[in-house]
Protein backbone atom coordinates (compact mmCIF):
# COMPACT_ATOMS: atom_id res chain seq x y z
CA UNK A 1 0.00 0.00 0.00
CA UNK A 2 2.84 2.17 0.71
CA UNK A 3 4.46 1.62 -2.38
CA UNK A 4 1.16 2.53 -3.95
CA UNK A 5 0.69 5.23 -2.44
CA UNK A 6 3.86 6.90 -3.75
CA UNK A 7 3.57 5.90 -7.37
CA UNK A 8 0.07 7.58 -7.19
CA UNK A 9 1.87 10.42 -5.76
CA UNK A 10 4.71 10.74 -8.12
CA UNK A 11 2.22 10.57 -10.94
CA UNK A 12 0.39 13.24 -9.40
CA UNK A 13 3.31 15.54 -9.13
CA UNK A 14 3.81 14.47 -13.15
CA UNK A 15 0.41 15.82 -13.99
CA UNK A 16 1.01 19.08 -12.17
CA UNK A 17 4.19 19.17 -14.14
CA UNK A 18 2.90 18.66 -17.43
CA UNK A 19 -0.49 21.37 -16.57
CA UNK A 20 1.99 23.92 -15.43
CA UNK A 21 3.97 22.96 -18.24
CA UNK A 22 0.41 23.87 -20.73
CA UNK A 23 0.72 27.78 -18.94
CA UNK A 24 4.58 28.48 -19.49
CA UNK A 25 5.58 29.82 -22.65
CA UNK A 26 8.96 29.61 -23.52
CA UNK A 27 12.66 31.80 -23.34
CA UNK A 28 13.62 33.28 -26.58
CA UNK A 29 16.96 32.97 -26.46
CA UNK A 30 17.87 34.56 -29.24
CA UNK A 31 17.03 37.60 -27.86
CA UNK A 32 19.53 38.21 -24.94
CA UNK A 33 23.20 36.77 -24.11
CA UNK A 34 22.37 35.62 -20.37
CA UNK A 35 23.29 32.84 -18.25
CA UNK A 36 21.53 29.83 -20.27
CA UNK A 37 24.05 30.92 -23.33
CA UNK A 38 26.65 29.11 -21.26
CA UNK A 39 24.91 25.89 -20.12
CA UNK A 40 23.55 25.48 -24.24
CA UNK A 41 27.04 26.15 -25.13
CA UNK A 42 28.51 23.46 -22.39
CA UNK A 43 26.13 21.10 -24.00
CA UNK A 44 27.02 21.57 -27.17
CA UNK A 45 30.55 21.79 -27.34
CA UNK A 46 31.43 20.02 -23.76
CA UNK A 47 34.11 20.98 -21.46
CA UNK A 48 37.50 20.09 -23.70
CA UNK A 49 38.92 22.70 -25.58
CA UNK A 50 36.44 24.78 -25.47
CA UNK A 51 37.31 28.89 -24.46
CA UNK A 52 33.50 29.61 -23.96
CA UNK A 53 33.78 28.59 -20.49
CA UNK A 54 33.06 30.88 -17.72
CA UNK A 55 33.40 30.61 -14.05
CA UNK A 56 30.77 29.87 -11.64
CA UNK A 57 29.08 27.91 -14.86
CA UNK A 58 31.39 25.68 -16.05
CA UNK A 59 31.75 24.19 -12.56
CA UNK A 60 27.70 23.27 -13.05
CA UNK A 61 28.41 21.16 -15.60
CA UNK A 62 26.65 18.04 -14.95
CA UNK A 63 22.91 18.95 -16.57
CA UNK A 64 24.27 20.16 -19.80
CA UNK A 65 26.65 17.30 -20.14
CA UNK A 66 23.44 15.07 -18.97
CA UNK A 67 21.21 17.05 -21.20
CA UNK A 68 24.05 16.42 -24.39
CA UNK A 69 23.41 12.49 -23.65
CA UNK A 70 19.83 12.67 -23.57
CA UNK A 71 19.63 14.58 -26.88
CA UNK A 72 22.06 12.08 -28.37
CA UNK A 73 19.80 8.81 -27.23
CA UNK A 74 16.72 10.34 -28.45
CA UNK A 75 14.92 10.90 -31.61
CA UNK A 76 16.19 14.16 -33.24
CA UNK A 77 14.76 17.51 -31.30
CA UNK A 78 14.38 20.89 -32.76
CA UNK A 79 17.27 23.17 -33.72
CA UNK A 80 17.03 26.38 -31.32
CA UNK A 81 19.48 29.55 -31.59
CA UNK A 82 21.40 30.55 -28.93
CA UNK A 83 22.88 34.21 -28.63
CA UNK A 84 26.39 33.48 -27.75
CA UNK A 85 28.02 36.45 -26.47
CA UNK A 86 27.10 40.39 -26.31
CA UNK A 87 28.11 41.11 -29.55
CA UNK A 88 25.69 39.31 -31.36
CA UNK A 89 27.07 36.22 -32.16
CA UNK A 90 24.53 33.02 -32.43
CA UNK A 91 24.80 29.26 -32.95
CA UNK A 92 22.65 26.09 -33.00
CA UNK A 93 21.91 23.41 -30.82
CA UNK A 94 19.75 20.79 -30.59
CA UNK A 95 20.11 19.76 -27.17
CA UNK A 96 16.99 21.54 -25.99
CA UNK A 97 15.12 18.25 -25.88
CA UNK A 98 17.58 17.08 -23.34
CA UNK A 99 17.11 19.90 -20.99
CA UNK A 100 13.39 20.21 -21.45
CA UNK A 101 12.89 15.92 -20.49
CA UNK A 102 15.62 16.97 -17.12
CA UNK A 103 13.19 20.12 -16.63
CA UNK A 104 10.25 18.05 -16.40
CA UNK A 105 11.59 14.93 -14.62
CA UNK A 106 13.07 16.96 -12.28
CA UNK A 107 10.23 19.18 -11.28
CA UNK A 108 8.10 16.09 -10.88
CA UNK A 109 10.94 14.35 -8.85
CA UNK A 110 11.17 17.57 -6.81
CA UNK A 111 7.06 17.54 -5.76
CA UNK A 112 7.01 14.26 -5.14
CA UNK A 113 10.24 14.63 -2.60
CA UNK A 114 8.12 17.63 -1.05
CA UNK A 115 5.52 15.10 -0.58
CA UNK A 116 7.80 12.75 1.44
CA UNK A 117 9.43 15.67 3.09
CA UNK A 118 6.39 17.06 4.40
CA UNK A 119 5.57 13.22 5.32
CA UNK A 120 8.53 13.57 7.59
CA UNK A 121 7.17 16.39 9.80
CA UNK A 122 4.11 14.41 10.75
CA UNK A 123 1.55 15.72 8.64
CA UNK A 124 -1.03 13.83 6.90
CA UNK A 125 -0.84 12.95 3.13
CA UNK A 126 -3.82 14.69 2.22
CA UNK A 127 -2.07 18.18 3.78
CA UNK A 128 0.93 17.30 2.76
CA UNK A 129 -0.17 17.55 -0.75
CA UNK A 130 -0.96 21.33 0.16
CA UNK A 131 3.05 21.59 0.52
CA UNK A 132 3.36 20.54 -3.13
CA UNK A 133 0.65 22.86 -4.05
CA UNK A 134 2.31 25.63 -2.71
CA UNK A 135 6.00 24.41 -4.09
CA UNK A 136 4.42 23.94 -7.49
CA UNK A 137 2.90 27.48 -7.45
CA UNK A 138 5.83 29.01 -6.57
CA UNK A 139 7.77 30.59 -9.53
CA UNK A 140 10.50 29.89 -10.09
CA UNK A 141 10.88 26.09 -7.90
CA UNK A 142 8.50 24.81 -11.16
CA UNK A 143 7.40 27.45 -13.93
CA UNK A 144 10.77 29.50 -14.52
CA UNK A 145 12.65 26.39 -14.83
CA UNK A 146 9.75 25.09 -17.85
CA UNK A 147 10.27 28.53 -19.33
CA UNK A 148 14.54 28.37 -19.48
CA UNK A 149 14.91 24.70 -19.08
CA UNK A 150 18.58 24.98 -19.41
CA UNK A 151 19.30 25.86 -15.86
CA UNK A 152 20.72 23.29 -13.27
CA UNK A 153 18.29 24.22 -10.49
CA UNK A 154 16.18 20.96 -12.24
CA UNK A 155 18.07 18.41 -10.38
CA UNK A 156 19.36 20.59 -7.87
CA UNK A 157 16.55 20.68 -5.90
CA UNK A 158 15.44 17.11 -5.21
CA UNK A 159 19.14 16.40 -4.46
CA UNK A 160 18.75 19.02 -1.86
CA UNK A 161 15.55 17.33 -0.05
CA UNK A 162 17.54 13.75 -0.53
CA UNK A 163 20.20 15.78 1.16
CA UNK A 164 18.87 17.28 4.07
CA UNK A 165 16.51 13.97 4.81
CA UNK A 166 20.01 11.90 5.00
CA UNK A 167 21.38 14.65 7.31
CA UNK A 168 18.69 14.56 9.52
CA UNK A 169 19.27 10.79 9.78
CA UNK A 170 22.70 11.22 10.27
CA UNK A 171 23.11 9.00 7.12
CA UNK A 172 26.78 9.94 6.04
CA UNK A 173 26.69 8.29 3.23
CA UNK A 174 24.03 8.94 1.59
CA UNK A 175 24.16 12.82 2.35
CA UNK A 176 27.97 12.52 1.18
CA UNK A 177 27.09 10.70 -2.38
CA UNK A 178 24.07 13.01 -2.97
CA UNK A 179 26.00 16.21 -2.12
CA UNK A 180 29.28 15.40 -3.89
CA UNK A 181 27.14 14.60 -6.78
CA UNK A 182 24.95 18.12 -6.77
CA UNK A 183 27.83 20.47 -6.07
CA UNK A 184 28.40 19.23 -9.99
CA UNK A 185 25.01 20.91 -10.55
CA UNK A 186 24.75 23.56 -7.92
CA UNK A 187 27.05 25.00 -4.72
CA UNK A 188 23.87 25.28 -2.76
CA UNK A 189 24.08 21.27 -2.20
CA UNK A 190 27.22 22.43 0.33
CA UNK A 191 24.53 22.71 2.58
CA UNK A 192 23.38 19.56 3.72
CA UNK A 193 27.00 18.22 4.79
CA UNK A 194 27.28 21.04 6.77
CA UNK A 195 24.23 20.61 8.62
CA UNK A 196 25.16 17.20 8.92
CA UNK A 197 28.39 18.54 10.49
CA UNK A 198 26.70 20.61 12.97
CA UNK A 199 24.44 17.55 14.33
CA UNK A 200 27.21 15.14 14.50
CA UNK A 201 28.91 18.05 16.56
CA UNK A 202 26.30 18.58 18.13
CA UNK A 203 26.09 14.79 19.28
CA UNK A 204 30.05 15.12 19.88
CA UNK A 205 29.66 17.00 22.77
CA UNK A 206 26.88 15.14 24.27
CA UNK A 207 29.21 11.89 23.87
CA UNK A 208 32.51 12.02 23.24
CA UNK A 209 32.05 9.78 20.08
CA UNK A 210 35.52 9.95 17.83
CA UNK A 211 33.27 8.36 15.29
CA UNK A 212 31.50 11.76 14.82
CA UNK A 213 34.45 13.82 14.84
CA UNK A 214 35.83 11.43 11.95
CA UNK A 215 32.78 11.56 10.40
CA UNK A 216 32.72 15.51 10.22
CA UNK A 217 36.40 15.16 8.86
CA UNK A 218 35.16 12.78 5.74
CA UNK A 219 32.50 15.05 5.10
CA UNK A 220 34.36 18.37 5.36
CA UNK A 221 37.33 16.54 3.17
CA UNK A 222 35.10 14.99 0.52
CA UNK A 223 32.76 18.58 -0.43
CA UNK A 224 36.27 20.35 -0.20
CA UNK A 225 37.52 17.99 -2.90
CA UNK A 226 34.18 18.34 -5.14
CA UNK A 227 34.29 21.99 -5.02
CA UNK A 228 38.36 22.31 -5.16
CA UNK A 229 39.17 20.04 -8.00
CA UNK A 230 36.68 21.56 -10.96
CA UNK A 231 38.02 24.80 -10.23
CA UNK A 232 41.08 23.43 -10.34
CA UNK A 233 40.85 21.38 -13.36
CA UNK A 234 37.81 22.96 -15.84
CA UNK A 235 40.28 26.17 -17.51
CA UNK A 236 37.17 29.24 -17.82
CA UNK A 237 38.12 32.33 -20.02
CA UNK A 238 36.35 34.59 -17.68
CA UNK A 239 33.94 34.89 -14.70
CA UNK A 240 29.69 35.82 -13.87
CA UNK A 241 31.04 34.36 -9.92
CA UNK A 242 30.05 37.48 -7.35
CA UNK A 243 32.68 36.34 -5.17
CA UNK A 244 35.60 34.56 -6.91
CA UNK A 245 38.82 34.14 -5.02
CA UNK A 246 40.21 32.19 -7.61
CA UNK A 247 39.37 33.92 -11.08
CA UNK A 248 38.66 37.51 -9.90
CA UNK A 249 41.84 39.41 -8.31
CA UNK A 250 39.13 42.21 -6.95
CA UNK A 251 36.94 39.78 -5.39
CA UNK A 252 37.63 41.33 -2.15
CA UNK A 253 35.43 44.66 -2.79
CA UNK A 254 32.11 42.44 -3.56
CA UNK A 255 32.94 39.91 -0.43
CA UNK A 256 32.69 43.57 2.12
CA UNK A 257 30.43 45.71 -0.91
CA UNK A 258 27.63 43.27 -0.54
CA UNK A 259 25.98 43.24 2.65
CA UNK A 260 26.48 47.03 2.54
CA UNK A 261 24.44 47.77 -0.19
CA UNK A 262 21.26 49.18 1.15
CA UNK A 263 18.77 48.05 -1.99
CA UNK A 264 20.80 44.53 -2.36
CA UNK A 265 20.01 43.86 1.30
CA UNK A 266 16.20 45.18 1.08
CA UNK A 267 15.54 42.95 -1.68
CA UNK A 268 17.00 39.91 -0.34
CA UNK A 269 14.28 40.94 2.76
CA UNK A 270 12.00 41.44 0.12
CA UNK A 271 12.12 38.30 -1.45
CA UNK A 272 12.07 36.56 1.44
CA UNK A 273 9.25 37.52 2.78
CA UNK A 274 7.56 36.93 -1.07
CA UNK A 275 9.02 33.51 -0.83
CA UNK A 276 7.54 32.03 2.40
CA UNK A 277 4.50 34.43 2.25
CA UNK A 278 2.15 30.67 2.40
CA UNK A 279 3.54 30.86 6.03
CA UNK A 280 2.58 34.23 7.07
CA UNK A 281 -0.61 33.49 5.29
CA UNK A 282 -1.77 31.16 7.32
CA UNK A 283 0.11 32.11 11.03
CA UNK A 284 -1.46 33.51 14.22
CA UNK A 285 0.16 33.92 17.56
CA UNK A 286 -1.29 30.74 18.61
CA UNK A 287 -0.32 28.68 15.72
CA UNK A 288 3.11 29.72 15.84
CA UNK A 289 3.65 28.57 19.18
CA UNK A 290 1.96 25.06 18.68
CA UNK A 291 3.97 24.80 15.16
CA UNK A 292 7.12 26.02 17.40
CA UNK A 293 6.67 23.37 19.54
CA UNK A 294 6.38 20.76 17.03
CA UNK A 295 9.45 21.80 15.38
CA UNK A 296 11.48 21.11 18.45
CA UNK A 297 13.63 18.03 16.67
CA UNK A 298 14.16 19.97 13.48
CA UNK A 299 14.89 23.96 15.26
CA UNK A 300 18.78 23.37 14.54
CA UNK A 301 18.81 21.83 11.12
CA UNK A 302 16.20 24.59 9.95
CA UNK A 303 18.35 27.16 11.74
CA UNK A 304 21.57 25.73 9.78
CA UNK A 305 20.26 25.63 6.85
CA UNK A 306 18.59 29.16 6.62
CA UNK A 307 21.23 30.87 7.91
CA UNK A 308 24.03 29.08 4.75
CA UNK A 309 21.08 29.62 2.61
CA UNK A 310 21.24 33.28 2.97
CA UNK A 311 24.71 33.17 2.81
CA UNK A 312 25.22 32.11 -0.40
CA UNK A 313 21.90 34.48 -1.61
CA UNK A 314 24.02 37.33 -0.78
CA UNK A 315 26.72 36.45 -2.32
CA UNK A 316 25.04 34.30 -5.09
CA UNK A 317 24.40 37.12 -7.68
CA UNK A 318 22.01 38.97 -9.09
CA UNK A 319 18.99 37.04 -9.48
CA UNK A 320 18.40 37.05 -6.17
CA UNK A 321 14.61 35.24 -6.55
CA UNK A 322 16.21 32.25 -7.87
CA UNK A 323 19.14 31.70 -4.77
CA UNK A 324 15.81 32.24 -2.51
CA UNK A 325 13.91 29.62 -4.11
CA UNK A 326 16.33 27.10 -2.17
CA UNK A 327 14.69 27.92 0.99
CA UNK A 328 11.84 25.87 -0.19
CA UNK A 329 13.10 23.04 2.41
CA UNK A 330 12.31 24.67 5.63
CA UNK A 331 9.35 26.54 4.53
CA UNK A 332 7.66 23.20 3.56
CA UNK A 333 8.90 22.07 7.09
CA UNK A 334 7.54 25.15 8.48
CA UNK A 335 4.24 24.57 6.49
CA UNK A 336 4.20 20.93 7.78
CA UNK A 337 4.18 21.69 11.04
CA UNK A 338 1.34 24.42 10.25
CA UNK A 339 -0.75 21.92 8.52
CA UNK A 340 -0.99 19.99 11.40
CA UNK A 341 -3.07 22.46 13.57
CA UNK A 342 -6.06 21.55 14.41
CA UNK A 343 -7.35 25.06 13.92
CA UNK A 344 -6.56 25.42 10.85
CA UNK A 345 -9.86 24.44 7.71
CA UNK A 346 -10.11 23.58 4.26
CA UNK A 347 -10.89 27.24 3.43
CA UNK A 348 -7.90 29.09 4.70
CA UNK A 349 -5.92 26.45 2.81
CA UNK A 350 -7.62 27.06 -0.17
CA UNK A 351 -7.46 30.86 0.04
CA UNK A 352 -3.89 30.28 0.58
CA UNK A 353 -3.15 28.86 -2.28
CA UNK A 354 -5.08 31.14 -4.32
CA UNK A 355 -3.30 33.88 -3.01
CA UNK A 356 -0.23 32.33 -4.05
CA UNK A 357 -1.05 31.15 -7.48
CA UNK A 358 -2.36 35.00 -7.72
CA UNK A 359 0.86 36.14 -6.06
CA UNK A 360 2.92 34.13 -8.85
CA UNK A 361 0.93 35.00 -11.95
CA UNK A 362 0.59 30.96 -12.96
CA UNK A 363 -1.34 32.12 -15.82
CA UNK A 364 0.71 35.11 -17.08
CA UNK A 365 3.60 34.61 -19.88
CA UNK A 366 6.76 35.35 -18.16
CA UNK A 367 7.83 38.16 -20.29
CA UNK A 368 10.80 37.53 -22.69
CA UNK A 369 11.85 42.00 -22.92
CA UNK A 370 14.47 43.30 -20.41
CA UNK A 371 13.22 45.56 -18.14
CA UNK A 372 9.60 43.15 -18.30
CA UNK A 373 11.35 40.25 -17.56
CA UNK A 374 13.34 42.04 -14.13
CA UNK A 375 10.53 43.29 -12.64
CA UNK A 376 7.41 40.17 -12.96
CA UNK A 377 8.62 39.58 -9.63
CA UNK A 378 10.81 42.29 -8.27
CA UNK A 379 13.90 42.20 -5.95
CA UNK A 380 16.11 41.67 -9.11
CA UNK A 381 19.64 42.73 -7.38
CA UNK A 382 19.60 46.32 -6.33
CA UNK A 383 16.62 47.23 -8.60
CA UNK A 384 14.12 48.76 -6.44
CA UNK A 385 11.57 51.02 -8.36
CA UNK A 386 7.47 50.82 -8.73
CA UNK A 387 7.30 47.17 -9.58
CA UNK A 388 8.33 46.39 -6.13
CA UNK A 389 6.52 48.92 -4.74
CA UNK A 390 3.72 47.04 -6.22
CA UNK A 391 4.49 43.65 -5.23
CA UNK A 392 4.62 45.05 -1.69
CA UNK A 393 1.45 46.49 -2.00
CA UNK A 394 0.29 43.05 -3.61
CA UNK A 395 1.69 41.32 -1.07
CA UNK A 396 -0.13 43.64 1.73
CA UNK A 397 -3.65 43.04 0.35
CA UNK A 398 -2.92 39.50 0.35
CA UNK A 399 -2.36 39.35 3.95
CA UNK A 400 -5.37 41.54 4.66
CA UNK A 401 -7.68 39.33 2.79
CA UNK A 402 -6.23 36.02 4.67
CA UNK A 403 -6.56 38.15 7.80
CA UNK A 404 -10.81 39.34 6.78
CA UNK A 405 -11.38 35.51 6.00
CA UNK A 406 -10.46 34.69 9.40
CA UNK A 407 -12.33 36.89 11.06
CA UNK A 408 -15.44 36.11 8.68
CA UNK A 409 -14.70 32.24 9.42
CA UNK A 410 -14.51 32.91 13.66
CA UNK A 411 -17.88 35.19 12.95
CA UNK A 412 -19.67 32.22 11.55
CA UNK A 413 -18.79 29.77 13.67
CA UNK A 414 -19.56 32.06 16.60
CA UNK A 415 -23.06 32.61 15.37
CA UNK A 416 -23.45 29.05 14.61
CA UNK A 417 -22.57 28.18 18.33
CA UNK A 418 -24.80 30.71 19.15
CA UNK A 419 -27.98 29.27 17.08
CA UNK A 420 -26.74 25.82 18.85
CA UNK A 421 -27.15 26.88 22.26
CA UNK A 422 -30.71 28.88 21.44
CA UNK A 423 -32.04 24.82 19.84
CA UNK A 424 -30.58 23.51 23.40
Amino acid sequence: MRGLKYAMVGLACLLIVVALDGLTNELDTARYYWDFALYYDMAENGLADNDHLVAPFAYRFATPLLARGLSDILPEGREIVILASADGALFATRTFRGFRLIALAGAAAQLALVFVLAERVGVNPRRALVAVAVVALSLYNVRFLLFDVSRPDHLAYPLMVIGMLAAVRRDVLLCLVVSCAGLMVREFLIIPPAVLSVLLLRAYRATRSRMALGSIAILALATGLCIAIPRALIPVTGTGQYVDPVNDPDWLGNLFEAPLSERRDFNIIFNVVSYTMPVWLLLTRERLKRAWDRLEGWRLSLGVYTALALLLTLYGGTDIWRFVSYLFVPLVIVLAALLRDYSLGWSEIAAMLVAVAVYNKIWLDIPNLHAEYLDFYGGYDSRVNGATAWRIGQMGLLLAGMVALRGALRWRAARQADRRALAG
